[in-house]
């Protein structure tokens, strides 16, 4: 696997905490609705978890990728043979 993907999730996650940051910014310093202002905190707080896992899963994957078709692969049941064998 290519470096690519880690580099475009890399990106991706640089730009999610940028934008969150400015959000939650934005939301203290100018008085926000009481109502809104923990939505805005549990969405600045969660989508950069989100993006977290999302690096992390890219960055394993280009690491070893035989030991992530493994798990993959791990995930299908097995079936037994239609002849019995």
């Amino acid at each position: 696997m290519s470096a690519r993907p880690v580099l475009r999730a890399g990106i991706s996650f640089l730009l999610v905490i940028v934008a969150c940051a400015a959000l939650l910014a934005a939301a203290v310093l100018v008085p926000a609705p009481p109502g809104a202002l923990p939505i805005v905190i549990l969405t600045c707080l969660g989508c950069p978890v989100a993006g977290a896992l999302d690096l992390g899963a890219a960055i394993s994957a280009a690491r070893e990728p035989a030991a992530h078709l493994r798990r993959e692969l791990d995930r299908i049941p097995e079936a037994p043979h239609p002849l019995g064998y």
